[in-house]
C-alpha cells in the first residue's frame, strides 16, 4: 500500500509539534580551556547567565568572531560573562590534543584562551537537547547554571539579538 503525500506531510508535522513540546535545555559536558584548566558545563559558566557562542567546523570561526566583535567580548572593560564553545564529535585523545594545541597556537591572548572550552561530544544529542536545528550557522545563547537555554539567537551578530540577548543576560 502506498502512502499519499498528504499523510506522509500531516505525519511529519505533528512529529514536528512533539518536537517543539520537548525541554530544551544544555547538556552537561566537561573538558579543558585552552589554557588547559578543567571546566563542567553549565554549572562552572563564569556568571549566572552567561552568554555561549557555538560552532561546529573552523570556518565559522569568523561567524562567531561577529559575536565576539559586535559586543567587545575581548575588550579589557568587558563585563559580559561569555564562552566560545566548539562542538566536536570526540574523535579520541591524540585528536583532542592535537585540535586543542593547533586552536591554542592561533589564540595568542591567555585571557581570550580561558574563554574556549572545547565541547568533545555527540553533536547530534547535544543539538537535540539545545533545540539546535543545523551545523550550517553559528548559534549565541544565554544560559543560566542550572542549564536553561533563556536566548538563542542563530547566525552572525545582529544589534537586534545582540540586544535580545544582553536583556537576557541581565535579567
Amino acid at each position: 500500500m502506498k502512502s499519499s503525500p498528504l499523510v506522509f506531510l500531516v505525519a511529519l508535522l505533528l512529529m514536528n509539534a512533539a518536537f517543539a513540546e520537548l525541554p530544551v535545555h544544555f547538556p552537561q559536558v566537561s573538558g579543558k580551556d585552552l589554557n588547559n584548566k578543567p571546566w563542567k558545563a553549565p554549572t562552572e559558566f563564569p556568571g549566572e547567565r552567561a552568554l555561549v557562542m557555538i560552532a561546529f567546523e573552523e570556518e565559522q570561526q569568523a561567524d562567531v568572531d561577529t559575536w565576539t566583535k559586535g559586543l567587545g567580548l575581548s575588550a579589557p572593560s568587558n563585563t559580559l560573562p561569555w564562552i566560545e564553545m566548539p562542538l566536536i564529535d570526540n574523535p579520541g585523545i591524540f585528536m583532542r590534543w592535537f585540535i586543542n594545541t593547533g586552536m591554542r597556537g592561533g589564540i595568542p591572548s591567555k585571557e581570550v584562551r580561558s574563554h574556549v572550552w572545547t565541547a568533545y561530544t555527540d553533536k547530534k544529542t547535544f543539538m537535540q537537547t539545545c533545540g539546535l536545528p543545523s551545523e550550517k550557522m553559528v548559534y549565541a545563547l544565554v544560559v543560566d547554571r542550572s542549564g536553561k537555554i533563556i536566548a538563542i539567537e542563530a547566525g552572525n551578530y545582529s544589534k537586534i539579538g545582540a540586544a535580545k540577548l544582553l536583556h537576557a543576560v541581565q535579567n
